[in-house]
């Protein structure tokens, strides 16, 4: 049963994050559109690629290379057949990757757009696949991105690039289907190795995608156990990004005595960097409710070692 309503709930917030897509809209673009997209996408990578081999292997040409590839995707990711509709879109990241990996034998790391640009393309990509449920997509369609991106990346293996091991796994297994993210996500009991093995197989970027993602689909709950799980772990260098994460989403279930609570353990200099923090990403209202909660709190219980002019806007 429980397997069964964490389903639901996964299936629940993915479909959110593309309600604004009709059920026509998820089905593919008009297929006339959508070949014409898919065709100058192609002719054009497949022109940069042939540019960059026809020049010597070197930091100029893999920095020009580098420059036309993000303009391309810019143009083609951007355009009206792509953005409207999951497939093209899709196909978009697809191709681009899979160019990607072809140009990778000609390409030199000592121009430093060329890890740059591989690690901003695959967390464009995962950002994309957190918001499309799978059952939109025609299983052959997921199965074909799947093999694509296997194939990409154990090209991009052959120079050292393991940066499309995240997407080869979530392709795989289904993008909110891990068992122990499921487990985590429906606030089940998870051991902590297997916390902390997820923890490390993501990394913070795409585990940060991921809470965003909730908190944006209004599911709160999930994004407040897993934001508290990254928080808390030792296997993330820097969790300050986790901990605005987590004090956000118990701010937006006030009026709460255990979320209260919450904010009352937060250290007053770490309060103060959260406010300032939340108010340059224009959420305001969150800002001040943080401020206002931790305020009365100290107030309440005597304990207020902060100036009132810190903690004023």
């Amino acid at each position: 049963m429980r397997s069964a309503a964490a389903s639901h709930v996964i299936l629940a917030y993915a479909q959110r994050g593309r309600a604004q897509m009709a059920d026509a809209e998820a089905e593919a673009a008009p297929r006339p559109e959508m070949q014409r997209l898919v065709a100058a996408l192609r002719a054009r990578l497949w022109q940069l690629q042939t540019e960059l081999r026809e020049q010597e292997v070197s930091e100029a040409s893999s920095r020009a290379y580098c420059r036309g590839f993000c303009q391309t995707l810019l143009q083609y990711a951007g355009s009206r057949g792509a953005s409207e509709h999951i497939l093209p879109f899709l196909e978009v990241y697809r191709i681009s990757i899979q160019s990607f990996a072809n140009a990778r034998p000609y390409l030199t790391t000592e121009c430093e757009d060329v890890l740059l640009v591989l690690g901003r393309l695959v967390l464009s990509c995962f950002e994309l696949l957190l918001s499309i449920p799978e059952s939109d997509l025609p299983h052959e369609v997921w199965l074909g991105f799947h093999q694509s991106i296997q194939d990409s990346h154990d090209a991009l293996l052959e120079f050292g690039n393991n940066n499309l091991q995240i997407l080869v796994d979530i392709t795989r297994e289904g993008v909110w289907k891990n068992p122990v993210l499921l487990k985590i996500l429906s606030q089940q009991p998870v051991e902590t190795e297997e916390a902390n093995k997820l923890i490390t197989r993501e990394g913070p970027s795409f585990l940060q995608m991921r809470i965003k993602h909730l908190m944006k689909s209004n599911c709160i709950p999930q994004a407040t156990f897993l934001s508290k799980l990254c928080a808390d772990s030792p296997e993330i260098a820097n969790v300050s990004s986790f901990r605005q994460a987590y004090i956000t989403c118990v701010c937006s279930m006030l009026p709460n005595e255990d979320s209260i609570k919450e904010i009352a353990k937060v250290d007053c200099k770490e309060v103060l960097d959260i406010i300032c923090n939340l108010e340059s990403e224009g959420q305001e209202n969150t800002a001040f409710i943080l401020c206002t909660t931790y305020l009365t709190h100290q107030l309440q219980t005597a304990n207020v070692y902060c100036s009132w002019p810190e903690m004023s806007f």
